[in-house]
């Protein structure tokens, strides 16, 4: 999961400074970060993201300061190749060439991803293309959402994104433009059932890697911003009362810890119904096995939960089960309510 995306949208979404886009355009050989990653500097020194272990960072920042944060859109490229010592990446471990689009964001663009932050986080992707110039100049852009909504500056006719590549700079037959095109994701929610002290280090680690984080339990008591404040949402439910609750989406991952066997039954009656990204079982293995009696085991269950790295306590098994997780990545949204 490309988390730099939803902590850009977060921090434009209050932002009263001037911002620039550094988005990396094209990778030739290895490179820290590739294509269609992105990150933001702000007039204030602020910095969202990363393009490299720290090899581009200092000299983008000194190009957009020059301009005081308002630098014209171009391309900027690196070659980390060379093995003379005034090279590029020389002793960090790059070994490639790194186009970089930098771009001063408008007002109207600022607005436009802020229309953006809310449709990822209501569940939907949104596609976004840039025409650009071969000098790096961004002539025109665009949203879509299902090839049906669409805002921005564009005004030529709408490139059919069916044959674009993703995250590539590409030609346009058009005209003597590049086009890139990207689908900005919904953003991911992690969602845990069971407010006990061992989901704590979870729902931390979740939310710093950039997950909607969602906590779910029947205790009033347990389930409060007293134990989860960095929890984006808390809910107080049994789980027959779920479905009212919360409408479950496919890219959601979904962790029971009630430490109750009735309240884990009672959900995995329910999920199993569903297409989930992941749902993990804690407890053991034959735990598991006796809940899943009769029920037939969809993919995206898993159980004993987490990465066998012979985690350990709380925060051990957090990190063996968040590893799960993204090792499972997937981009589909669909909901089910």
């Amino acid at each position: 999961m490309r988390t730099d995306i939803f902590e850009i949208l977060d921090v434009l979404s209050s932002s009263d400074y001037n911002n620039v886009l550094a988005t990396i355009v094209e990778v030739e050989g290895s490179a820290y970060r590739k294509e269609g990653a992105v990150m933001l500097f702000q007039e204030n020194d602020n910095q969202v993201g990363l393009l490299s272990g720290g090899c581009l960072e200092a000299d983008l920042r000194a190009r957009i300061s020059e301009s005081h944060y308002k630098p014209r859109s171009q391309f900027v490229t690196y070659d980390m190749s060379g093995e003379d010592d005034l090279s590029w990446g020389q002793g960090t471990g790059c070994n490639g060439v790194v186009k970089v689009l930098i771009e001063s964001l408008s007002p109207k663009l600022i607005t436009d991803f802020g229309k953006v932050r809310s449709f990822v986080n209501e569940g939907q992707d949104v596609k976004y293309i840039r025409r650009i110039s071969k000098t790096g100049k961004v002539l025109e852009y665009l949203f879509s959402l299902d090839n049906k909504i669409y805002f921005g500056e564009w005004k030529g006719d709408i490139p059919n994104l069916g044959f674009l590549q993703e995250d590539k700079l590409s030609e346009d037959d058009t005209s003597d433009d590049f086009l890139f095109f990207k689908t900005i994701r919904a953003r991911p929610r992690f969602i845990i059932y069971g407010a006990g002290p061992d989901s704590i280090p979870l729902a931390i680690l979740a939310k710093q890697l950039g997950y909607e984080t969602i906590v779910i339990d029947w205790r009033p008591s347990y389930c409060s911003e007293e134990y989860f404040p960095y929890a984006d949402d808390r809910i107080v439910a049994f789980p027959q009362e779920l479905e009212k609750k919360l409408c479950l989406r496919e890219a959601d991952s979904f962790v029971l810890m009630t430490h109750s066997y009735e309240k884990d039954k009672q959900l995995i009656d329910l999920l199993q119904l569903k297409r989930l990204n992941y749902v993990g079982i804690l407890g053991s293995k034959a735990r598991a096995k006796r809940l899943l009696a009769g029920v037939e085991i969809p993919p995206t269950f898993r159980f004993p939960i987490g990465l066998p790295i012979g985690a350990e306590g709380p925060n051990e098994i957090a990190v063996s089960i968040i590893a799960e997780i993204i090792s499972l990545r997937k981009d589909s949204v669909k909901a089910y309510c």
